[in-house]
């Protein structure tokens, strides 16, 4: 059985939807960890920063204080999303209308 399909018949996605083929579905896949990646990643990679200088500096000090290491980290999270949240946002209704647009594409 080197081509079956191991999904139940009610499952497959290309029965429900006869505009949709596998690519197309593999591309709004990847357009939506793309979007995860770009809304979440300023925020993990200032967390990580963060938790990166004073994971030394703790180290270096001998002093192992949970909140020296959870307020700045907070801090940092409220910056960047102060300043990147305009750019998200944008970026976001940007993709939600494309993705909306192209559910109206697929019905007909």
């Amino acid at each position: 059985m080197a081509g079956a399909c191991w999904l139940p018949l009610w499952f497959r996605v290309t029965d429900w939807v006869s505009g949709m083929d596998p690519s197309l579905a593999i591309e709004h896949a990847l357009q939506s960890l793309w979007m995860s990646f770009v809304l979440a990643g300023p925020a993990l990679l200032g967390i990580l920063i963060v938790g990166l200088v004073i994971g030394v500096v703790q180290a270096a000090t001998s002093v192992n204080e949970s909140s020296v290491a959870f307020i700045p980290k907070l801090l940092v999270i409220g910056v960047v999303m102060v300043l990147v949240m305009p750019t998200s946002v944008a970026m976001f209704v940007d993709y939600l209308r494309n993705v909306l647009m192209g559910i109206a594409d697929i019905s007909r």
